[in-house]
């Protein structure tokens, strides 16, 4: 419903996204700089997204589970 998007949870929700961001920006940079992928051609950035998203996936799981649980 649209009254959920005004809602406490949503807004802590959307701080999550929001700082996700840029706590991802540091192991994308970091796989970038580094050229981790670089042997996987025109696929890299796919592959990048998905390492990153998985670094993601452990940082944020324990605080989506306190969003989604309170």
């Amino acid at each position: 419903m649209v009254a959920d998007y005004f809602s406490f949870t949503f807004f802590v929700y959307l701080c999550r996204w929001i700082i996700s961001a840029f706590v991802m920006m540091i192991p994308l940079f970091l796989i970038q700089k580094f050229g981790l992928t670089n042997r996987f051609g025109k696929y890299k950035e796919y592959i990048d997204l998905v390492i990153v998203q998985i670094f993601g996936a452990f940082v944020f799981f324990n605080i989506d589970k306190i969003i989604f649980n309170g």
